[in-house]
């Protein structure tokens, strides 16, 4: 157990070393983490290529076609989520190293390969990678279907209002129709009443006539 001199130089030691001071040793540091890149803030690292990555999102894009901020979102992790798995079987592979075989394996003819102690963490951050992206593409196949499905009911509902407009405007032209046609009853009605009021008229006239003629033939 330690004595009370002794944590007492720790804590006096503790306060000399406040973490890097210039900006180069600061920029080391903030590497620290950055020997594999499969954990913390995403980034293409310097041994990849951003171009690769860029396409690889894009064809995301242009597969999945979303329409909205959360739709891109989850096509941008699942893009993520590839890289960093792919990143982690590079890992994987370079976990193995191969040796010299000892007289031993030679006559075991087994191969001399050394396996680091990070595979396993590197099989994890696969496995976690692609985890994240079956996520992301149900999460994203969801809304899509949910979208479809709502874009059919809209359809559905656009159509019923059509056919309901249909029907209102032949009704409509319906009644116009009918409209016309009793119009044209009434007017034909008119006008045979006027034309038999016209035919009684002449009747009359051509009996005045008549009677005139008479009379002033018998006059005469």
């Amino acid at each position: 157990m330690p004595t009370q001199k002794q944590i007492e130089a720790n804590r006096r030691n503790a306060l000399k070393s406040c973490g890097p001071k210039s900006s180069e040793t600061k920029a080391i540091s903030s590497q620290n983490r950055l020997n594999h890149g499969l954990c913390g803030e995403f980034r293409v690292l310097a041994c990849e290529d951003q171009a690769d990555y860029d396409r690889l999102l894009d064809s995301y894009i242009h597969s999945h076609q979303p329409v909205d901020d959360l739709e891109r979102e989850l096509v941008v992790r699942m893009a993520k989520a590839t890289w960093l798995s792919a990143r982690a079987v590079r890992c994987q592979n370079g976990s193995f190293i191969v040796q010299p075989r000892t007289d031993d394996q030679n006559q075991r003819e087994v191969a001399g390969i050394a396996v680091l102690h990070q595979l396993d963490l590197h099989m994890r951050y696969q496995t976690q990678q692609d985890r994240a992206y079956d996520k992301a593409a149900a999460r994203l196949a969801m809304l899509q279907k949910e979208r479809r499905l709502a874009e059919i009911g809209f359809e559905r509902e656009k159509r019923a209002r059509a056919q309901e407009q249909r029907r209102e405007n032949e009704e409509i032209r319906r009644e116009k129709r009918q409209n016309q046609h009793d119009e044209l009853h009434t007017i034909a009605v008119a006008i045979d009443k006027k034309r038999l009021e016209c035919l009684e008229a002449d009747v009359v006239t051509r009996s005045l006539k008549a009677a005139t003629a008479i009379h002033r033939d018998m006059a005469a």
